[in-house]
């Protein structure tokens, strides 16, 4: 009962994962599951040959590795057969080519190398090993002179890790119960962990801390940050703790509405804030000792159009990369003559990224980008000459897309805003209503859905598929705006918006009920669920891959991971009666009766016994109740449910063969769905 309203759950049995039942019920599902699929297993068969065909296979031998250099070493990694190889040479001498680390040994313990670090002398490797499933790791330490595991210091529980500048310290953080980084640890090397020294505690629950380093070394930062707000605080990256703890120098207190995230060049903070109604943000600098938000001097602002996403560090400029109508763009500042200058982009449709630039003193920025119709590719953009040079490019195997097409355009919402839809399909596509098409949304936490290169498509595309991306509101593709206008009190303007794009492409030709599909992911999930409880009559099929269905449980239980970081982004049902009736009129689980029984929607939905994002039985009981509704309405739509054990909520992320073969199950059930194939 909660504000008076009683809210009945018949599976909350399920929530316990040593109840017997609920092991009984996960067995039943899967075997269900197989047995529907099996009539699947040629077209599975043919997709997984086609998925592999797609992906380029660098260890045999035809493609160099893209190379770091930092100091007198080149750093690179090499694909095999059986995972990648770290490696490192000094410059311009490949015979002397050292293997750093190698994963092959980790095939079959089911765990993966989350991260590594080069110590700043060169002289040891720090790599943080993390078990699938999990969200923290084991942090192992190499002696590189002796290219030796240091096998008695190891550290468990890390979440995050960076290397003092003094190659003597690391500075890792541990998470709480709720799977919130909340305190930083220094750990001398060749000392007990006993022995680590507490930096930090984060005691706000609903914020988290994080470590980073400036990229001239000079600094650490700790970065406390809310849904909302952020705290930075920096200490010297050289401290070795010979004189006592290191000064912790605070550079603006938090404030709910205000974010900031800071760098270090020359004498001055370069710091990229919302402050001042910069909702987009927008870079300031401030002197380390005049340093608060009343000493920030403006540098840089966007457009309302715009919006600024991450900033790189050089001696000479600073590169920021930021959207512009929802595309990418690259920006170029240069310190000395404080102009500004863009890059041009090989393409339109794709998503930058920054490539690990280790070098403060270089003029060359290195960036990826990754479109609908190539792996993702690499440059090199001379700051000083304006040039830009193309080091790798990876075009797909068997695949022209000379023959297709990446366009945008938009639907209108049901309060008259704007919803920019990305297309992708052959050009010799006609709009006669007869395509099979796949909506593809996320719409929460701001995060945006990019037209980059998904595996999963081009099987599909090959058979006459249309793929759209909905940029519905609760994303920042058009700016925070836009997020805010998705979450809270706003929610369901990302509901109707999928929905909005969905009767737009049918009433535009694209194609009709009969051959709609959609994919929801995670708390995409959550948009697509809604979604079709509000009109089941506009799909064919979906897919809900981990999703979370069930948000008012969560959100009703302060002590499971990440509820208290999210009441920023649902809500605080325990505390607001509007909040609870809010969220309840929208969750999936809480609105299954409401769907029409007359739909005729085939659904797979998976789940993952070992995520900590999304609860296993957010599917489960939402699979459960809809056999319930299905029963009652004597409809005998398939719907299968299939749950792995072993993995988490990123699935078989690190294991290619496994990856595929989920893929192809996902493909199979789409096609054979949709197209009767």
């Amino acid at each position: 009962m909660y504000f008076g309203i009683k809210r009945s759950d018949e599976f909350q049995w399920m929530q316990n994962p040593k109840n017997h039942d609920v092991l009984k019920y996960i067995k039943a599902e899967n075997e269900y599951t197989e047995s529907v699929m099996k009539g699947t297993k040629l077209l599975q068969q043919r997709l997984t040959y086609e998925l592999k065909k797609k992906l380029i296979t660098q260890g045999t031998g035809t493609m160099a590795p893209i190379k770091i250099y930092a100091d007198e070493y080149e750093y690179y990694t090499i694909l095999t057969e059986h995972g990648l190889k770290y490696c490192r040479n000094k410059k311009g001498f490949p015979s002397t080519e050292m293997v750093l680390l190698d994963s092959k040994w980790l095939r079959e313990t089911n765990k993966h190398i989350r991260s590594l670090l080069i110590s700043p002398d060169h002289r040891k490797l720090a790599y943080l090993l993390e078990q699938e499933g999990e969200e923290t790791g084991v942090l192992h330490f190499k002696n590189l002179n002796e290219n030796s595991i240091i096998y008695d210091e190891k550290l468990k529980k890390i979440f995050n890790f960076v290397w003092g500048s003094n190659s003597k310290i690391i500075y890792y953080t541990i998470t709480d119960e709720q799977l919130r980084p909340y305190k930083v640890y220094a750990h001398h090397i060749g000392s007990s962990p006993q022995d680590d020294i507490l930096i930090y505690e984060e005691k706000d629950k609903s914020s988290f801390v994080d470590i980073t380093v400036t990229k001239d070394k000079s600094f650490i930062t700790l970065n406390s940050n809310g849904f909302s707000t952020s705290e930075v605080r920096l200490f010297d990256a050289y401290h070795d703790f010979s004189k006592g703890f290191p000064e912790l120098k605070l550079i603006e207190p938090r404030s709910i509405g205000l974010e900031y995230y800071v760098d270090h060049h020359d004498e001055f903070l370069y710091i990229l804030t919302n402050a001042d109604n910069a909702r987009n943000f927008k870079l300031v600098r401030a002197s380390l000792e005049k340093c608060d938000k009343k000493n920030w001097e403006t540098i840089f602002t966007v457009k309302d159009s715009e919006k600024i996403e991450d900033i790189d560090i050089f001696r000479k400029f600073a590169v920021l990369f930021a959207k512009r109508e929802g595309l990418p763009i690259i920006l170029c500042y240069n310190f000395v003559s404080q102009d500004m200058h863009q890059i041009e982009l090989p393409t339109k449709f794709c998503v930058v990224s920054p490539e690990t630039n280790i070098d403060y003193d270089t003029d060359i920025v290195r960036f990826t980008c990754d479109s609908p119709f190539a792996h993702p590719s690499t440059y090199e953009y001379n700051m000083e000459t304006r040039r830009l040079r193309s080091v790798r490019s990876n075009p797909i195997n068997n695949f022209d897309p000379a023959l297709y097409t990446c366009y945008r355009t938009y639907a209108n919402a049901l309060d008259g805003a704007k919803i920019p839809i990305t297309l992708l399909h052959k050009k010799s596509l006609t709009l006669d209503n007869k395509n099979p098409l796949l909506i593809r949304s996320y719409g929460t936490y701001g995060v945006s859905i990019e037209p980059d290169f998904q595996l999963e498509h081009f099987s599909l595309l090959e058979r006459g598929w249309i793929i759209a991306l909905a940029h519905v509101r609760g994303g920042s593709e058009l700016g925070s705006t836009w997020y805010d206008q998705g979450r809270l009190m706003n929610k369901k303007n990302s509901i109707t918006d999928l929905i909005s794009v969905i009767d737009y492409l049918i009433r535009t030709g694209y194609s009709n009920p009969s051959l709609v599909a959609s994919i929801g992911v995670s708390a995409g999930g959550l948009l697509l669920g809604a979604a079709f409880n509000m009109r089941p009559d506009l799909f064919r099929a979906i897919i809900l891959r981990v999703p979370f269905l069930d948000p008012l449980s969560s959100m009703l239980n302060s002590d499971l991971p990440l509820t208290r970081i999210e009441y920023n982004e649902w809500g605080n049902p325990l505390e607001n009666k509007e909040t609870y009736e809010y969220l309840a009129s929208y969750a999936p689980y809480d609105n299954i009766s409401s769907i029409k029984s007359q739909q005729t929607c085939s659904i797979l939905v998976t789940a993952a016994m070992k995520d900590q994002r999304v609860s296993y039985w957010h599917p489960l009981k939402w699979v459960a109740r809809m056999r319930i509704k299905q029963l009652i309405d004597k409809n005998d739509n398939l719907l299968i449910l299939k749950v792995d054990k072993e993995r988490g909520h990123f699935g078989a992320e690190n294991d290619q063969s496994k990856r595929i073969k989920d893929v192809a199950l996902e493909l199979a059930f789409l096609i054979s769905q949709v197209q009767n194939k």
